[in-house]
């Protein structure tokens, strides 16, 4: 009687793969590293947009952070009253706050990503601001980054069971392949004495956020920190680079404009949603800080 075939060993039949083509090195790997393992991404929209030969963007301010990632057509974008141009492969970077615009050449109509997000590491300082993003990333030939961008587009558009965390998920995984494999550029704008900073603002940051409709005095939030008042007026621009009330009416600011985008609710219920009392007043703050009243800012929130 014959004996049965040998099978394999388990080692045989699992030997894992050792041999993968390396990330690009990137200055300050240890503090990237450690900044992102903080980060948090939300309020995420992903639209792909054909544009029609009259389309532009006219110079404005968002008050989140936008990937714009040209598929198709030929234009310019201007970023702070500097110009670039646009094409296939460009992925352009629009920051909150930082008045930018685009055209395109009617003859070449684009088509165009557009990805609406925030992240930000210790609930506080932006992933793009943080790390130095350029005003675009070259990406042409990438078909990682393309397949990524048009699947958030899919998730956005038909809103599967449980697609805002698959958004999240995705817009997260985007953001790590650009810092990994576009971030050559990167300038990173803090150092380890910032990082310990915010450890020690996070409660007086999560205070503030957690209650946009009442501002905490100055002295509470240094309680909360653990500081003097004067040594918390000290730290807080030294990691946030802006001082408290600055920073309140920032976040209040870009809790407005992503009510103005999307939701209905009227301008008065926005205003006192976010703190202020006399719309009018709210409404001359939010044009102060981002360039536009705020009932265009909703009628130009698309792209």
């Amino acid at each position: 009687m014959s004996r049965p075939p040998r099978l394999p060993t388990a080692s045989s039949l699992n030997r894992p793969q050792a041999e993968y083509p390396p990330y690009p090195d990137h200055p300050a790997h240890e503090w990237l590293e450690r900044s992102l393992e903080q980060m948090m991404v939300r309020g995420v929209t992903a639209i792909l947009y054909k544009c029609a030969p009259k389309w532009a963007m006219p110079t404005r301010r968002i008050s989140d952070d936008m990937l714009f990632y040209v598929i198709k057509g030929r234009g310019r974008m201007t970023v702070q009253g500097r110009t670039h141009p646009l094409f296939p492969g460009i992925c352009a970077s629009f920051q909150r706050g930082v008045e930018h615009a685009a055209f395109h050449d009617p003859g070449h109509p684009i088509h165009v990503i557009s990805l609406h997000y925030t992240a930000t590491v210790f609930e506080s300082l932006t992933v793009p601001d943080l790390l130095g993003f350029p005003n675009f990333f070259q990406v042409k030939g990438d078909a990682a980054m393309d397949a990524m961008m048009r699947e958030a587009c899919r998730e956005h558009a038909l809103r599967p069971p449980g697609w805002e965390r698959g958004l999240e998920s995705l817009t997260t995984r985007i953001l790590l392949h650009l810092i990994r494999e576009h971030g050559g550029t990167l300038s990173m704008k803090s150092q380890d004495a910032k990082f310990a900073d915010l450890r020690r603002l996070l409660p007086s940051l999560e205070s503030m956020k957690g209650n946009l409709a009442a501002l905490a005095s100055v002295p509470a939030l240094a309680r909360s920190a653990g500081y003097s008042e004067a040594q918390f007026r000290r730290v807080f621009a030294r990691a946030m680079g802006m001082a408290p009330v600055q920073y309140m009416r920032r976040i209040r600011m870009e809790r407005a404009g992503a009510l103005l985008r999307t939701t209905s609710q009227t301008i008065e219920s926005i205003s006192a949603e976010v703190g202020y009392a006399e719309p009018a007043f709210f409404a001359h703050s939010f044009k102060k800080l981002m360039g536009i009243a705020p009932g265009e800012y909703r009628r130009r929130h698309e792209l």
